[in-house]
């Protein structure tokens, strides 16, 4: 039934949405109140998303990063959308590898934001990001499986570029030209 893949599949983007946000509230908060030492953690951050970076590329590995916790359900209970919705927050919680790198980075400049309901919407934005292939694969299940696998040979390409991106824009987070960017995508009144 698509309606019910459909509505799990919303549950468990939910899920995990759900943990992204209340992970950037809860650092959003702190990094409200240590605002004295915004350009100390704006360094650190940097150089964290250059690790990370080179991380993801497969250049440096830290195999804490490369653990994935895996857990299963006990049988009986049947599908359900609490279930969904709890399978998509241990999504978020546990895999690391694919999901840390970038979303340190998200943060990383959700923190530089001037208000935490700006790096509320960037994080929105990345669970957005997330979610759209999830849904559209539960939209589309067999198509998608298919089209998929055929991606799936590119992954290393994607993988370093994801790397690439992160080293990026982890330098211009240590050079502080980060904050220029946004005066170019300004298409304000003349």
């Amino acid at each position: 039934d698509r309606a019910l893949v459909m509505f799990n599949a919303l549950s468990f983007v939910l899920g995990f949405s759900a943990v992204f946000l209340f992970l950037w509230v809860s650092v959003g908060l702190m990094g409200y109140l240590v605002q004295g030492y915004l350009s100390y953690i704006r360094i650190g951050g940097g150089a964290i998303l250059i690790f990370m970076g080179f991380h993801t590329m497969g250049v440096w590995r830290m195999p804490l990063l490369d653990r994935e916790v895996r857990g299963g359900f006990p049988r009986g209970g049947g599908p359900g959308y609490p279930r969904s919705f709890f399978t998509g927050t241990i999504f978020a919680a546990g895999w690391t590898p694919c999901i840390g790198p970038v979303l340190a980075g998200i943060i990383g400049l959700a923190a530089l934001r001037d208000s935490i309901w700006q790096g509320t919407y960037l994080l929105v934005a990345y669970s957005a990001g997330l979610a759209i292939p999830f849904l559209a694969t539960a939209v589309a299940l067999n198509p998608a499986l298919k089209a998929l696998r055929r991606i799936q040979r590119y992954q290393r390409w994607v993988t370093i570029f994801s790397g690439l991106l992160l080293i990026f824009i982890g330098l211009l987070m240590l050079t502080n030209m980060f904050i220029l960017i946004p005066r170019y995508f300004y298409w304000g009144a003349i």
